[in-house]
């Protein structure tokens, strides 16, 4: 992890600022001959009225008003981290039924949200409170997202008698349109680990928090969604011989549209609209106008009466630079090494980080781990996602003969691809991953807890912990490692045959201990999880790439081993339980994929899985006026599907027969579209490229810059609304415009290496 949308406003003079503002570039559209010479004029009337009712900082305002006297608990969430505790109401008081205290002061945590907090103003803030027994309970008015700070908080001494709490404060911060109230009613630090307290009840009335004097209150808007336009175009652009498609917002249709020369003003192309027709994802009427023909290379835009256009140029160039960001931000990812300033840029390089041995959870043991990837905005690394990222690399490299040595990356100009380089970085901690004993590879190494959002990597000195051994990941671990074995066999033959070795012993694993539960996070661990309790797919990756290396005799492999993966193949190809996909849940598209290209006995049913499945996503599509295959599902990095989907397409036209294969591709290139432009908010969502992307995302480098680092796909629309930030922003969005730009909306802006991979793929496949 986030249309117009009503902002916040304090003032006149605030109206104006967003009505300029309200795309959050500045931009204000371009228009056709006479009308191009026309300037914009905010003026008075276009001005929102001031409702005092709806004002944040009105003089004496409650901003929060609880007493539960309707017999409820007012929307109070619960959190735990070890701790156990129950919400009732009792006599109209909250009543917060404490089971076990935990570890942590916040182990127990009570809260409230939907209020904002105005920078400059004074509020007077209240409770009351009592408890069966005599403890502290910490209060806070916190920051929802990051590192959780308080803007206002402290830890106070409740009893059996009412304490009448009150407190004055001034917001100090930047205006907060969505923090959060908190109760921690966790262990205290006056506690007793070896006579914790018994069962307990707190209870708490009377919440309320009340503007008290607001003549120093800001008055810059507090943050919202940006006004779209209805224009949505590739914002990169377009190669000369592409489709090119313009999406319109219309209640019309067959109106006309212009393509304008943006350097000489001049018209390029007129077309007219298609019909107009509903979209249920974004809940608007959607109109296309192809503009194929134009092919002259330039910089352009589009007018229509609905609005007009970002730029974007045509040329056979266009991804070029987008490409190598889209790779280079794998290298400023790095962990373990000093990354250099030359290549990660001044602010995104960082020293040697993580480089201390991790301690096996549970145990006193300690492992060198360090190396691989940061595997998104926090700076853990996770097998199962390394896994997809490496899949789609060795993909893209053996699919479109990507051999470029000169991306960049400190081992540029060394004779190996900068792909396959890039690969080997996270295969070489990969390997460290694997317990020598058992064959058995851990799913992961993190801190105990996230660390605070402006941590830069070297700043992250906590213990690393390395969580337990998982199939999910000793599957993956396998499949990569026995590709491995056959892309680095003519590079570097004694690689290849380690890492083949490597497989066959996770092979083993799997093999003796059947365990098909997946990951949950241990007791206290409270990082990424990547559960995925069906590891059929897992398993099945790993069986046919070892099948695949063993039958080709690559490094270290016996052609005599192929029967036992070829037994497990047969078995597990038909079965339903097996999830094809290219996510990290999701991984059997991978075999497929690899076994439709081999000339072995399964490629022909392989064959026929993949062009089933790229069939039905083209279907799909077909009824989506983004032409995407979603549906009004859109979830939790929902882009990384749409570039995997295109991934999935692209793979499909290689193995289709030449009739079929332009379909496939067409389709594919739509994907690719949609993230650089082509959907219901208009945004390019890859950091860095496109007049209108995203600049506030969820990735710790990126907020101790101050700015966001290049090159980066974020998730994208999540209509479930998965974290505090966006059930805020979002709450009254369609499906595919559930989206906010902000470091606190982890489940719509946060980054991740996996989701880079397949843009890199699809990057590839239009020739870069």
């Amino acid at each position: 992890m986030k249309k117009a949308s009503a902002k916040i406003v304090m003032s006149a003079l605030l109206a104006s600022v967003l009505l300029v503002q309200g795309c959050g570039t500045g931009y204000k559209g371009r228009m056709v001959g006479k009308d191009a010479e026309k300037k914009a004029a905010t003026t008075a009337d276009n001005a929102p009225k001031i409702d005092d009712s709806n004002n944040p900082i009105a003089q004496g305002k409650k901003i929060i008003d609880l007493n539960f006297d309707d017999g409820g608990t007012s929307s109070f969430g619960s959190f735990t981290e070890g701790g156990e505790f129950y919400l009732a109401n009792k006599d109209g008081m909250l009543d917060v039924k404490i089971v076990n205290v935990g570890y942590l002061d916040y182990s127990n945590q009570a809260f409230w949200e939907g209020f904002p907090l105005v920078e400059g103003c004074e509020y007077t803030y209240s409770f009351d409170i009592k408890s069966d027994i005599e403890r502290k309970v910490e209060y806070r008015l916190q920051i929802n997202g990051g590192d959780y700070h308080a803007y206002k908080g402290e830890y106070i001494k409740v009893g059996t008698e009412v304490t009448n709490f009150k407190v004055d404060f001034v917001m100090k911060e930047k205006s907060d349109p969505a923090p959060r109230l908190v109760f921690n009613m966790g262990f205290m630090d006056d506690m007793d680990k070896s006579n914790k307290p018994s069962e307990h009840h707190i209870y708490i009335d009377n919440i309320c928090l009340q503007v008290k004097d607001n003549t120093n209150a800001k008055a810059p808007e507090i943050e919202a969604l940006p006004s779209y336009l209805n224009v949505a175009v590739n914002q990169l652009g377009y190669r000369i011989n592409d489709e090119k498609t313009v999406f319109v917002k219309t209640e019309k249709g067959k109106e006309d549209f212009f393509v304008v020369n943006a350097e000489t003003g001049k018209i390029a192309w007129q077309g007219k609209l298609s019909e107009t027709a509903d979209d249920p994802a974004s809940k608007s009427k959607v109109a296309r106008g192809d503009f194929s023909g134009v092919n002259q290379p330039g910089t352009y835009y589009i007018y229509t009466e609905a609005g007009s256009s970002y730029t974007f140029r045509i040329g056979d160039d266009v991804y070029a630079d987008l490409y190598k960001d889209v790779v280079l931000m794998l290298y400023r990812q790095r962990c373990g090494v000093a990354t250099d300033k030359a290549i990660a840029g001044e602010d995104f390089a960082h020293e040697a980080c993580h480089t201390g041995e991790a301690k096996i959870f549970g145990t006193d043991k300690k492992k060198d781990v360090s190396g691989g990837w940061h595997d998104a905005g926090d700076y853990g690394r996770y097998v199962v996602s390394g896994a997809k990222t490496v899949a789609d690399l060795f993909a893209a490299y053996e699919d479109y003969g990507v051999k470029a040595d000169n991306l960049g990356v400190p081992e540029s100009g060394n004779g190996t691809p900068d792909l396959l380089d890039e690969a080997r970085f996270e295969l070489d901690w990969m390997l460290k991953m694997q317990d020598d004993e058992t064959g058995g590879v851990y799913h992961k190494v993190t801190g105990m807890t996230f660390p605070g959002m402006s941590a830069t990597p070297e700043k992250e000195t906590a213990e690393m912990v390395i969580a337990p051994v998982s199939t999910t990941a000793t599957g993956d671990f396998a499949a990569v490692m026995a590709r491995a074995a056959i892309i680095y066999k003519d590079i570097d033959a004694a690689f290849a045959a380690k890492a083949y070795e490597a497989a066959a012993k996770a092979w083993k694993y799997i093999a003796d201990n059947n365990d098909t539960t997946g990951f949950k996070n241990p007791e206290g661990m409270d990082t990424g999880e990547y559960p995925d309790a069906n590891t059929l797919d897992e398993r099945f990756w790993a069986a046919a790439e070892l099948y695949l290396a063993a039958n080709i005799e690559a490094a270290g492999a016996k052609k005599a081993d192929a029967d036992t993966y070829a037994a497990f193949i047969k078995k597990t190809m038909s079965d339903s339980n097996l999830k094809l996909g290219l996510g990290w849940t999701d991984m059997a598209m991978y075999a497929v994929y690899d076994l439709a290209k081999s000339s072995t006995e399964f490629s022909a049913d392989a064959k026929k899985l993949l062009l089933a499945e790229a069939d039905k996503l083209i279907s799909a599509a077909s009824g989506d006026r983004y032409y995407q295959s979603l549906g009004t599902n859109y979830y939790w990095g929902s882009n990384m599907d749409i570039a995997s989907n295109g991934e999935l397409l692209y793979m499909a036209a290689r193995v289709a027969d030449e009739k079929a294969a332009p379909n496939y591709k067409k389709a594919a290139s739509k994907n690719l579209d949609y993230l650089l432009g082509t959907n219901a908010m208009g945004y390019s969502f890859v950091t860095g490229y496109g007049e209108f992307s995203p600049k506030k995302v969820h990735h710790r480098p990126s907020v101790a810059a101050g700015k966001a680092m290049p090159g980066m796909l974020v998730g994208g629309a999540d209509n479930a609304l998965e974290d505090d930030y966006a059930k805020k922003m979002c709450k009254n969005e369609a499906p595919s415009m559930c989206y906010v730009d902000n470091d606190a909306s982890y489940s719509t802006n946060e980054v991740t290496v996996y989701w880079n991979s397949p843009l890199i793929y699809i990057l590839a496949a239009e020739g870069n």
